[in-house]
This record gives C-alpha cells, structure tokens and sequence, in this order.
C-alpha cells in the first residue's frame, strides 16, 4: 500500500528514505511553480516536459469543424522512480517497472533509475535500456540518473531561498548517506618514471587496457611520480580504452567534453604513440600543474599508482591542488 510524501517519513530502510526526501523535494518545486519541476524533469529525462507538467490555459484554438473560445487542459504524464543505494539493478524489478508502467494512462511515461553511478551508464542498464527501446518503442523512456545527476536537476535559476536551503539539506543528507561520488576528492599518483614524455610532452598517461596493475579507480586528479616525488598534477578529463583497430570505448569522463570528441582525442594518441598495441587505455590530461608532493619513506614507489584523499586540502582545482601539495609529504596524506 502506498504511502503519502511527507517530512517525516518513519522508514527505517534507507532506500526508502532517501525515495521519500527526492520525492519530497520534487514536490516542494511544484508547488512552488510547475515551471521548476518541468525543467528538472526535464534534464533528468533529456526531454522537454513543460507541456506535461501544469494544467494549461489556451483560446482560440483551431479543431476538426470548430474553434474553441477557451481551452483548460493536462496532459498525461507518469513517472517511476526505482532507488538503489548501489548501481545494481535486478532486471526482473525493471521489466515488471516497465510492464505496469506500459499500462497506466496515455501520455508520457518515463521510469528513471536512480542510484550512486560513479562512471558511465553500467552495460546492464543499458541492455534495460535497449530492451525498453524494443519492447515499447516511444511508449516509455528509460533513464538513469546519479544522485549528483538529481541535485544538479533541482537547483533552478531564481528558486526561493527556503528551495535552495532545502535542496542544500538534501545533498548533505547524501553526503552522509555515502551517495554522492566520492572521485572528486582523489588524487591517482601513478608511476611515469619510464615515460615521463607521454604525460610532459603530450598530456597524456598510456597503459595496457587490463585489469590488475593497471586498473585505475575513477579519481579527479591525476599525479605524474618520478624520483620520490610527484612532480605534475593535472584534472583527469576522461580514461578511453583504445582498440588496435581503432575501436574506443569511453570508460568514465570528469570533462564537459562531448563522448565523440574525447574518444577521437583518445584514439588519436594511441595512434601516434602506441601504433603496436593490440589495447590500450588513454588518461587524458588537462593543464599540468608542477608541484613536490615527496615519498618520504625509504624506497621508490612499490607498484604503479597509489591513491591519496585530497578532500582535506578543499582544493578547487588542479592549480591549487599543486599549490597546496608543495612541500608536503606523503605521510602527511595518509
């Protein structure tokens, strides 16, 4: 049996929760003016919703032998919202999600999957989401959404203060709750001592598209190590697999950057300084920015990367970061 929306919602599962606060917060923009909700739906769902949201006024509109003097009228318009605390979801809770959605009334219908992604859109949902084009056609639109994703959505142009303070709970709400992505606060200090010209002369890192050693966790910030000591710091724009024939595949992107445009990039590089290998996985780089962030324990770097928290630091971008880094020592991170 379901449950009205309210701010004191009594769950004790945190799925449901953190459903009850989203939902609260939608509620809260329309009240407020449809218009905020419209717009928030639609950048969740890469539609233009506005004519679905809010009953609309008209007159004088032309129909089939007649012309009406006025016109009040609302269309249809069904959202589902299924919630994971984890970006894992069952594919028979989505297809009965879509079976049920498929019958509610005519209009526009859309079933958004809302969840901590950290990268890009999981191969599993996207197999949903192919299943949803086939199956249903226009009927349905399936989406995907991170937390960031939802309050980036709800944060309007000229939205009243008591809005935007209670959008500002909700993120601390998810801060807390561990849902929003954790990759803006690490710095990758990755081992270039070999090939210090591919990061220096062309703002890249290059490594073989494998697992293990060289699998790389999503992080914002990329640190290029040599002689006991990260010598450049640079934003991470995008990490793209490369295929000997020129097959790219996007792993995740930190940039604002086009898909298209951050694969040719990527494929580019591979062809210009790996011509021989069969895969390759490209880090490309923004601005380098020097700094001496120094391992000062005995040794080198045991392994190829190592990860360090940077959240402490508040660093609002790789040039501070740098800044911020100079002089320190490793065991001051740890």
């Amino acid at each position: 049996m379901s449950k009205p929306i309210t701010l004191f919602s009594g769950y004790s599962q945190k799925e449901n929760r953190i459903t009850n606060y989203c939902l609260l917060i939608l509620k809260m923009l329309y009240e407020e003016n449809p218009k905020y909700l419209s717009e928030a739906l639609g950048q969740l769902a890469g539609e233009d919703v506005s004519s679905y949201v809010g009953v609309q006024f008209r007159q004088q509109e032309k129909k089939e032998g007649s012309v009406l003097d006025g016109l009040i009228v609302q269309k249809g318009l069904t959202v589902y919202i299924e919630t994971k605390n984890y970006d894992w979801f069952h594919d028979d809770q989505l297809i009965n999600h879509l079976k049920n959605l498929h019958a509610e009334t005519p209009g526009l219908k859309l079933l958004l999957a809302l969840s901590n992604f950290e990268g890009t859109e999981p191969d599993r949902i996207k197999h949903m989401r192919d299943l949803c084009e086939r199956e249903y056609k226009n009927d349905i639109l399936l989406r995907t959404a991170s937390f960031e994703d939802f309050l980036a959505a709800l944060r309007r142009e000229g939205i009243p203060k008591n809005l935007a303070d209670a959008i500002d709970d909700l993120e601390d709400f998810c801060n807390e709750m561990s849902l929003l992505p954790s990759w803006r606060n690490w710095l990758d200090a990755v081992n270039c001592t070999g090939i210090p010209e591919d990061v220096l002369v062309h703002n890249v890192y290059m490594c073989p598209a494998t697992g293990g050693a060289y699998s790389h966790d999503r992080c914002r910030y990329f640190g290029m190590y040599r002689n006991k000591c990260v010598e450049q710091v640079a934003e991470i724009e995008a990490v793209v697999d490369v295929e000997l024939r020129g097959e790219a595949k996007l792993k995740w992107k930190n940039a604002e950057i086009p898909e298209g445009e951050l694969c040719a990039s990527a494929r580019a590089k591979a062809a210009q300084l790996r011509p021989e290998m069969e895969s390759v996985r490209v880090f490309l780089l923004g601005t380098l920015f020097p700094t001496e962030f120094r391992k000062d324990s005995r040794g080198g770097m045991q392994g190829s990367k190592i990860y360090f928290d940077i959240a402490a630091l508040g660093a609002k971008d790789a040039g501070e970061l740098a800044e911020m880094l100079k002089g320190k020592n490793w065991s001051e991170m740890g």
